[in-house]
């Protein structure tokens, strides 16, 4: 499921078994957008980035967690603190 919040939304491809392609991101955001009951325009499509043209702007869209933590160093995001300060750690640390 991925998470909407402000402008940016999230997917987590961790637990995949292969890296999703562009085209299988799109398909999981029509869905997610559709069961969200957000209406769109239309999804342009520019090599790796996805820009969705809504039809209206509203809060409703907006799916918001706790907090979102984001790694600085390689833009790994999570919505679990002790996660994030594993990871970084991991950055400065190693295993």
């Amino acid at each position: 499921m991925p998470v909407i919040k402000d402008n940016v939304i999230i997917l987590d491809d961790e637990l995949a078994k292969h890296k999703p392609s562009i085209h299988d991101i799109l398909s999981i955001i029509r869905e997610s957008l559709t069961k969200a009951g957000i209406s769109y325009n239309r999804i342009l499509v520019r090599e790796v980035e996805l820009i969705i043209d809504d039809e209206e702007s509203s809060k409703k869209m907006v799916i918001e967690p706790k907090t979102i933590f984001t790694c600085p160093h390689c833009g790994f995001v999570t919505t679990n603190e002790e996660e994030y300060w594993i990871h970084l750690k991991c950055h400065y640390v190693g295993f």
